[in-house]
């Protein structure tokens, strides 16, 4: 389930998203206005000659974008063209790039009226011996929302010299990562949960991605086919993290407060998880909720975490943080993570939990309740900050939501001894 933040009317627009931007003559964005900005003396956007098109862009014209050592890390240039609004059938933006070094790219979209409405995508290339790289870009977690501007940040980085970026083919296509996510474990496998989320790596240096690889060491302690592999860097900070928004907003309650993962390190430092509410208006951290644990297996074996979010039961977030290697380093370490398990204890499996449906939802008058269940004893509704705005003692087929106005709420639901948290979106 994806929640709208704001309520758009799809429109037709001839600017991005309705066919690949190619830069050629006759094609899609050389005649766009493009506004370079945070880049010393701003140089305008250039239209070159394709610097290699015998590879996978056979394209005879690209973009090119010099950014200076005078200007900022987010060195950008943008065009603002008519709306597009995000759908399951665009929200996976790809772009070429050539670059020399290794840094972060970016692709913002932003609302030109409201530049703090925005979302921004971070992707870090791995080439950088002349050939073309394509980079994916998934903007599922907010399809619904409309965006008049698109910004790009080719390298994302402090930089001493000019570093020249060349990039080209920016299309929208379907495929985003749109499942519907229940706190279910985050497994990282491909019919799972993880692996096609959208992992922004920060604090980090260049900030290489977050990889997606076979277990290193599959036993009987962990025999799941693939991990999430995370590199710090020597020279990122001792925080250096990365972060998903596809787990969507959720309450901690009894049943989730406690979250374990599986850890695989070489070295004995403070693994830690951060929740965070992010402002889906603005993008701003509103509050978060942070917790450090030790690791003590340095010989490849894996090890259970368990992080107890008990305090914090009843406030909702929106935002995973993985820091892996929270320890100043003097050489890059690898983390591997895995099985990110929300339960009352680890490994917590509920088929109540799991057969629960809200029908219909989203919802503006009535809702109903079906699952596998004995009586429901209780129905509370919470709205996004944890405050309790409805009590049910006697449930009987429906709940009248009428009364409450639109926004997302949390429905918490007893049946004898069993206690279960559903999403509900009411219009």
């Amino acid at each position: 389930m994806r929640i709208i933040t704001r309520l758009f009317i799809v429109i037709s627009f001839t600017g991005f998203g309705q066919t690949t931007i190619d830069f050629e003559p006759e094609g899609v964005g050389t005649d766009w206005n493009w506004t370079v900005d945070a880049n010393g003396s701003n140089a305008p956007l250039e239209f070159v000659s394709n610097p290699n098109n015998n590879g996978i862009n056979s394209s005879n014209n690209s973009a090119k974008f010099t950014a200076s050592p005078n200007g900022e890390p987010w060195a950008l240039a943008y065009t603002d063209a008519s709306p597009i609004t995000f759908s399951e059938s665009n929200s996976l933006v790809r772009m070429m790039v050539l670059k020399t070094v290794v840094s972060t790219v970016a692709i913002k979209f932003e609302d030109s009226t409201n530049p703090s409405f925005f979302k921004q995508i971070e992707v870090a290339n791995t080439e950088i011996d002349g050939d073309w790289e394509e980079l994916t870009f998934d903007f599922s977690t907010v399809i619904g929302n409309s965006y008049d501007r698109m910004v790009i940040i080719p390298d994302f980085l402090t930089r001493s010299q000019p570093n020249v970026i060349y990039f080209d083919q920016i299309s929208f296509l379907s495929g985003g990562a749109v499942e519907d996510y229940n706190l279910e474990d985050i497994d990282f496998e491909v019919n799972g949960f993880g692996a096609n989320w959208v992992w922004t790596v920060h604090n980090n240096h260049s900030n290489p991605a977050l990889e997606i690889v076979p277990n290193p060491n599959l036993n009987s302690s962990n025999s799941s086919e693939n991990v999430a592999k995370f590199t710090s860097t020597a020279d990122g900070e001792p925080w250096a993290l990365t972060f998903t928004d596809n787990i969507g907003t959720f309450l901690f309650n009894q049943n989730n407060k406690i979250v374990s993962l599986k850890v695989r390190k070489d070295v004995a430092s403070n693994f830690g998880i951060k929740f965070e509410y992010v402002d889906p208006t603005n993008a701003q951290v509103l509050y978060f909720k942070e917790l450090q644990l030790p690791t003590t297996i340095t010989d490849g074996n894996w090890e259970v975490l368990y992080f107890d979010f008990s305090s914090v039961v009843g406030t909702a977030y929106n935002r995973l943080v993985i820091i892996p290697d929270f320890e100043s380093r003097s050489q890059d370490n690898i983390s591997y993570f895995d099985q990110v398990s929300f339960s009352s204890v680890a490994g917590f499996q509920n088929v109540f939990f799991d057969s629960l449906k809200l029908v219909p939802n989203p919802a503006n008058n009535l809702v109903q309740i079906s699952g596998y269940f004995d009586a429901i004893t209780a129905v509370q509704i919470f709205d996004i900050q944890g405050k309790l705005v409805k009590k049910i003692v006697s449930f009987k087929q429906q709940i009248n939501i009428s009364d409450l106005n639109a926004g997302l709420y949390f429905v918490q639901i007893t049946s004898a001894n069993k206690i279960a948290t559903k999403k509900l979106v009411i219009y």
